[in-house]
């Protein structure tokens, strides 16, 4: 293995100092300049993906209802010609095959009150592998507000710390960029 193939690992440092609140005003000007720039690549970028995705879709538009014309097409013909399957579920041919298979599907109401009829029969029937029920969660949120000791006793705990944050002022950072 050739030496200068492998790479070292480096510990990256923040090269960036601050010195005075002036320092950090300006840090936050930066940032807040930055953010923009990203968002408006972003913008363009999302632009650029969304005309790319209209030009597909036109240009497969008529390629796709031709697919569609051509399978209603083999359907009507191949229930035309069961016969021809005869006890075979497929039929053979050059450029692919046709068949027939048996598929079921089970409809249920849209109504809530009688989908709930369905999962209580389901139950009462001991037919429970039948229910989905989704894992319960723990509301993070409406915990928080029962405070530390309430939220002890379930066996949870509530840490306290404080972090440090930043918020952009666009408009000072608009009009200092367009001067």
């Amino acid at each position: 293995l050739d030496r200068r193939m492998v790479m070292a690992r480096k510990t990256v440092q923040n090269a960036i100092s601050l010195g005075s609140w002036a320092e950090c005003d300006d840090a936050l000007r930066k940032i807040g300049e930055n953010t923009r720039d990203i968002l408006a690549a972003e913008n363009v970028m999302n632009e650029q993906i969304a005309s790319a995705r209209a030009i597909a879709t036109e240009r497969t538009k008529a390629l796709s209802e031709e697919n569609a014309r051509l399978a209603a097409a083999l359907e009507r013909f191949s229930l035309a010609h069961r016969g021809d399957f005869g006890t075979a579920k497929t039929k053979a041919l050059n450029f692919g095959s046709v068949s027939f298979r048996q598929s079921s599907k089970i409809k249920l109401p849209a109504d809530k009150g009688l989908l709930r009829s369905i999962v209580e029969r389901l139950r009462v029937l001991g037919m429970i592998d039948c229910i989905k029920e989704s894992e319960p969660k723990v509301d993070k949120d409406a915990l928080r507000k029962y405070g530390a000791e309430r939220i002890a006793e379930v066996g949870a705990t509530l840490s306290v710390e404080e972090t440090f944050g930043y918020e952009i002022n666009d408009i000072k950072i608009k009009s200092t960029a367009e001067r």
